[in-house]
């Protein structure tokens, strides 16, 4: 399946074939359940300090209800009041910009010297000639950023993302007091940010000032706090960074905060449970694929004991860690999976490790080696021809009909995990039994020496008392 050359790629626009049966399917599937949430204390002052469009229940303050994103259908109208977006056409030519874009200062918002290729051109005529249909659907919208090169250029992207996400007028209404935003979460959340924002340096361009690096990760701060301010049911998790900083260096701050809200509800909830224990269940479906895709591979995996967590950060990410500074790359991935259920990912992954099974095979057959390999992707993966495949394989194997053997994988892993736990255990008594045995074996050996010691000594004085006797009485 992974063998289909690099050069090939998918038509600029995926014929509308795709129904929408299986994504609202797939879509229902991850928001049946719902787990424990954590919720936030906060008071009617700080929701104000933030300009917050909120209402307060039991101390909470929660968001208005909106329709969820991922019930809506493909033949869903793509424009809210016949609002059609319009995409300027000196966008033509343009390539993604270098480095965070502040919405206060256009001097941050350069442009590379990096033309557009004729394909890419041609794929922004087509995005161009297909969103002035105000009929236009939103499956057809989809289509046109799964499909090849996706929107190609962040000026596109700032105009579709927000209609991908069904995010309305009121959307983008300028939001203030973000510079105090960070007290109204808990501070040990607040401080975990920080240390992963300091560490968020691969997503700002190499040629960035001092003060443009701190600009950037005092918004990139303001725009998690915010969203997980106006979300006290959504928890911090790592890696999130990496998407926000996505999220920023494409919409700006304001406009990024409605962007990365709507986002986090529609398809990173589940990351944002107080446990990934969901998410560690539905790492099994890359297993339960290849057991359908590449049946050799699996056992393979099976046999060097490896379960499919390596793909944990890609998933939890969408490759924004991975690739943050392939820009390019990344904002297409993002284009592919705004568009597509929120399962996706596990798909994209499940192609990449079939793609690379003779890399597989020929790696050291341990854990050790195997993950390090499957957590190190290379930078030239065919992923135009990839995300055909995977789109391909989620049709013709959909969540539901694979979720069974999900549970089975899943439930092996728990039992896997107790066994482990146990030679844990059972290795941590034999060393400590063995430490115990020899402090006892030590104690005779010290006590045995001692008496020697005074065996000796005793032995001693005494043949020198004798011979001074016998010395004294002249006794020969």
């Amino acid at each position: 399946m992974g063998d289909t050359g690099s050069d090939e790629v998918q038509p600029l626009v995926q014929p509308a074939t795709e129904t929408s049966k299986s994504a609202q399917t797939l879509e229902n599937h991850n928001h049946n359940s719902s787990g424990r949430i954590r919720r936030r204390i906060v008071t009617e002052e700080s929701a104000e300090t933030a300009n917050l469009p909120a209402k307060e229940e039991n101390g909470v303050i929660e968001s208005r209800d909106n329709v969820p994103l991922v019930i809506l259908s493909d033949s869903t109208k793509a424009w809210f009041d016949d609002d059609v977006p319009r995409i300027s056409a000196d966008v033509v030519g343009k390539q993604n910009r270098v480095s965070s874009r502040d919405d206060s200062d256009s001097s941050d918002a350069a442009e590379t010297d990096d033309p557009l290729t004729s394909r890419e051109k041609t794929k922004i005529s087509v995005i161009r000639g297909s969103i002035a249909n105000p009929n236009l659907t939103l499956g057809e919208l989809r289509r046109l950023g799964c499909s090849s090169e996706g929107f190609v250029t962040d000026d596109v992207r700032r105009v579709l993302w927000p209609k991908l996400l069904r995010l309305v007028q009121e959307d983008s209404v300028p939001v203030d007091g973000l510079e105090t935003i960070h007290t109204c979460i808990p501070n040990e959340v607040y401080q975990q940010i920080l240390k992963d924002v300091a560490r968020s340096g691969s997503h700002i361009s190499q040629n960035a000032t001092e003060e443009e690096t701190e600009s950037f990760q005092e918004q990139l701060t303001q725009l998690m706090c915010w969203v997980l301010h106006r979300h006290s049911r959504l928890n911090y998790y790592q890696g999130y960074n990496d998407v926000a900083a996505t999220v920023l260096l494409v919409m700006g701050l304001q406009a990024g905060l409605y962007v990365l809200e709507k986002m986090s509800l529609a398809f990173l909830e589940r990351f944002m449970e107080e446990t990934m224990e969901k998410v560690n269940q539905e790492l099994f479906y890359i297993f339960a694929l290849l057991e359908r895709v590449h049946p050799t591979l699996l056992e393979h995996l099976e046999h060097v004991e490896l379960f499919p967590h390596f793909a944990l950060a890609e998933y939890t990410t969408w490759y924004s860690h991975k690739y943050a500074e392939n820009r390019k790359l990344l904002h297409r991935l993002f284009d592919y999976f705004l568009g597509s259920p929120p399962l996706m990912p596990l798909y994209l992954s499940t192609v990449i490790v079939a793609h690379r099974a003779t890399e597989i095979f020929n790696t050291t057959p341990d854990m050790g080696h195997t993950h390090k390999v499957l957590c190190t992707l290379p930078d030239d993966l065919p992923f135009e021809t990839l995300l055909m495949e995977a789109t391909n394989l989620y049709r013709q194997y959909p969540p539901e009909s694979i979720s069974n053997d999900v549970k089975d994988y899943d439930h092996k892993r728990k039992i896997k995990e107790q066994e482990w736990k146990a030679l844990a255990e059972a290795s941590r008594q034999e060393r400590e039994r063995q430490r115990k045995l020899k402090v006892a074996l030590s104690k005779p050996r010290i006590s045995y020496r001692i008496k020697s010691y005074k065996t000796i000594t005793v032995v001693t004085i005494l043949a020198l008392g004798l011979y001074a006797f016998i010395k004294t009485s002249g006794i020969n």
